[in-house]
């Protein structure tokens, strides 16, 4: 249905219309938020803050403004609130489920902007990005990530082009200091296959298969635990201490977080029944496992598709 008709009827009152009207915008406020926040929890919740402010100020909306642009000013207004509310967040960031590009729910890419759509959801970016002051932030994803001219931005955030720009410059700093100089590859069409034989070595007990699948210096990474160096380290320590010497007491289920292959966790406990653990996201070079990213928190798996308590 014509956008238009869809506002002139949310604005006298419609909320069908409004809901529809949307809705095309919806994940796309939701990835903004994440961005921001590093938490996909805090996401959700002020993606629907958004939409509510939206609801509420939807009369005073100027229909020949954009209506995205107009979106995600409430949505960045709303995430810059919640930042002086709490203190930053510190690492790690929670995983995100990927989907499929919706282009409808997304802004124009610009060639220009320094980080391609799918580094732009790499978790070392996003642990840089909660490094700057809330309004760096919205600095950086827009013009550096999504791809937005700087009038553009200083029209989000009511500001001007020289203190985006001034913002920018001091944001791409920090951002430097806490970037790895590296950036990972476009992804690989043998990532699902290297997924698969992952899943595959815990479900059959091979031990030897999983170390095959770990590169010599491969990092587990787990915060707030200390990380963990050296791929026969890492197998041994999901043999002994996670698994208590029989792999197949973890469960993973294949999916993809943040650009990235990455796995659900479950554990096997005394009777037989399965208690959700957390999300794994692999980082694949060479073929090989170069690093794994290991979120334990059972909250985080109905994201996935996987019921938190069962």
């Amino acid at each position: 249905m014509d956008q238009r008709f869809l506002l002139a009827c949310a604005q006298a009152g419609d909320e069908r219309a409004f809901r529809r009207l949307v809705e095309p915008y919806r994940h796309a406020l939701e990835v903004h938020c994440y961005r921001m926040l590093g938490s996909a929890h805090d996401a959700e919740d002020l993606a629907q803050e958004t939409l509510l402010r939206a609801w509420r100020a939807l009369e005073r909306f100027e229909p020949r403004a954009q209506f995205q642009t107009w979106l995600y000013r409430i949505a960045t207004n709303a995430c810059l609130d919640e930042l002086e509310r709490q203190p930053r967040r510190p690492e790690p960031v929670d995983p995100f489920p990927d989907r499929p590009s919706d282009q409808t729910a997304s802004p124009t890419y610009d060639p220009a902007a320094r980080y391609a759509i799918r580094e732009g959801m790499e978790l070392a970016l996003l642990r840089a990005i909660q490094e700057l002051p809330g309004r760096q932030r919205a600095v950086l994803i827009f013009r550096d990530v999504l791809g937005w001219t700087a009038p553009e931005v200083a029209e989000v955030l009511e500001s001007t082009v020289a203190s985006v720009n001034s913002a920018l410059q001091r944001a791409r700093a920090t951002i430097d200091q806490h970037l790895p100089e590296t950036t990972r590859p476009a992804a690989d069409p043998d990532e699902r296959e290297l997924l698969s034989r992952y899943v595959a070595a815990f479900e059959h007990a091979d031990m030897d298969g999983l170390v095959a699948l770990l590169r010599e210096d491969a990092i587990l990474r787990m915060p707030p635990q200390p990380s963990l160096a050296g791929g026969l380290r890492i197998a041994h320590f999901f043999l002994e201490t996670v698994a208590r010497g029989d792999l197949t007491r973890i469960r993973h289920r294949p999916t993809w977080a943040n650009g990235r292959p990455a796995v659900t966790i479950e554990v096997r406990a005394q009777d037989d029944t399965w208690i959700p653990h957390g999300i794994s996201v692999l980082e694949i070079e060479e073929g090989q496992i170069a690093g794994i990213d290991a979120f334990l928190d059972p909250t985080l798996l109905p994201r996935f598709g996987v019921p938190a308590g069962r």
